[in-house]
């Protein structure tokens, strides 16, 4: 079950919705799909600085679009890539320090 509410009505997907859009048809990584959609939604608010997607259809739309990309990109690239390293950068981002 997703844990991170972002609209008035609950979740911006399932994890049925969100196994469908990687195309995985058996359970064994229920509860990492779970752990990556939490992370991917709350990425996908902190880049807009807000705790809810704001209201109406096209906003909802778009922030559940965006969600699921950030899912997908999570879900293919469990392994840092050492070149890049951007889902992880993306993630941790808003919570570092910078020095002065």
């Amino acid at each position: 079950m997703l844990n991170v509410v972002v609209t008035g009505t609950g979740p911006l997907f399932s994890l049925a919705e969100a196994k469908q859009h990687l195309r995985v048809d058996h359970d064994d990584d229920d509860a990492l799909i779970e752990t990556y959609s939490d992370a991917a939604v709350s990425r996908v608010l902190q880049y807009c600085n807000i705790a809810l997607v704001p209201d109406g259809a096209g906003a909802t739309a778009a922030f559940r679009s965006a969600a699921l990309l950030a899912l997908g990109e999570l879900y293919q690239n469990r392994e840092p890539q050492l070149s890049d390293g951007s889902p992880i950068r993306n993630l941790i981002d808003p919570y570092r320090w910078l020095r002065v």
